[in-house]
């Protein structure tokens, strides 16, 4: 369970640090996170075949959402331990220096 929490925060840290990424997302249907004694990692969805990210896009990105999500899955791969890597894009949320 610890090396859970701890990937889940690399995952975090990887994906919150990835320009273009506003915040992390919370899960549509139901949480996404990863549960440990007395701490939660919203945002990343650690499992035993996967490590699922879910994510808000700052708008304008910076490429394609398609891209992002890519660049974004190739960081976190590193960081998987071998697990599949997934990114779910929720939401886009408006900058707000974005001169719309």
């Amino acid at each position: 369970m610890d090396d859970d929490l701890r990937l889940a925060r690399a995952v975090s840290e990887a994906a919150l640090t990835t320009e273009g990424v506003y915040a992390l997302g919370t899960g549509r249907f139901a949480e996404a996170a990863t549960y440990g004694p007395g701490e939660k990692v919203v945002g990343v969805v650690v499992n035993p075949n996967e490590v699922r990210v879910h994510i808000i896009a700052r708008y304008p990105p910076p490429e394609p959402l398609s891209a992002l999500a890519e660049r974004i899955r190739e960081r976190v791969a590193l960081s998987a331990q071998g697990r599949a890597a997934m990114v779910i894009v929720e939401d886009v949320e408006v900058s707000p220096d974005a001169n719309l």
